[in-house]
């Protein structure tokens, strides 16, 4: 039995077992949760559902966004319907500034991670998968655990592909090009996280946009 099947058999025996310290895990095998059998879901939109974990619950809900949020983070969860009804391949190139990066694959989906290092011990998680994506923005001690967090929903999203390609052929469903990106008024300032009006902003247009990691 080589080290992949070894590592992996631990971290689900641990996570069935409720014993596994997440915050002593590293990313590597924080990644690896992604081949644990997902979450049924528990939350359900038009054209498709995901799982929410404990701990968590939806603040905000659109055509093709969530915000789900705690006592602590907001995460901001994107579909990317537009790719998906046209079955494009994911496309990334890993950045020098990233703390950690990783490419994702399980079968045909794919995605990667992204962990940025921001100013006073806080950490940008982007992890996309599966033509979904997740950003968040968190202090260094809670990475591992939103992490987990995040993969779990990532892993439990499934789409209704009739529906979407039918939402987006009405008529009054417009997208564009736009690369959404709501973190760029926080990496001009400093590590404020005040960033929830220029994400109200956009995303009460209602209107479906096509994410930006999808070329």
């Amino acid at each position: 039995m080589n080290i992949k099947k070894i590592v992996l058999i631990l971290i689900i025996v641990l996570f069935i077992t409720g014993c596994a310290r997440v915050k002593e895990l590293s990313y590597d095998n924080i990644i690896n949760y992604f081949n644990l059998k997902s979450k049924p879901a528990n939350n359900y939109r038009k054209g498709y559902s995901f799982y929410v974990p404990r701990g968590l619950g939806v603040e905000d809900a659109g055509l093709n966004y969530a915000i789900l949020s705690n006592s602590k983070e907001k995460y901001y969860l994107y579909f990317d319907l537009v790719a998906l009804n046209e079955s494009r391949v994911l496309t990334h190139e890993n950045s020098n500034k990233n703390v950690y990066f990783s490419n994702i694959q399980k079968g045909n989906k794919t995605g990667y991670l992204e962990i940025k290092n921001y100013e006073n011990n806080q950490y940008l998680i982007e992890i996309v998968y599966n033509y979904a994506k997740i950003e968040v923005m968190v202090d260094s001690e809670e990475v591992n655990t939103a992490l987990v967090n995040a993969i779990s929903i990532l892993n439990s999203v499934k789409y209704d592909k009739i529906v979407i390609s039918n939402l987006l052929k009405e008529d009054n469903l417009n997208y564009t090009e736009e690369v959404f990106d709501m973190f760029e008024s926080a990496k001009k300032r400093s590590s404020s996280l005040d960033y929830s009006s220029q994400v109200d902003n956009e995303i009460n247009d209602e209107v479906i946009k096509d994410t930006d990691y999808i070329n």
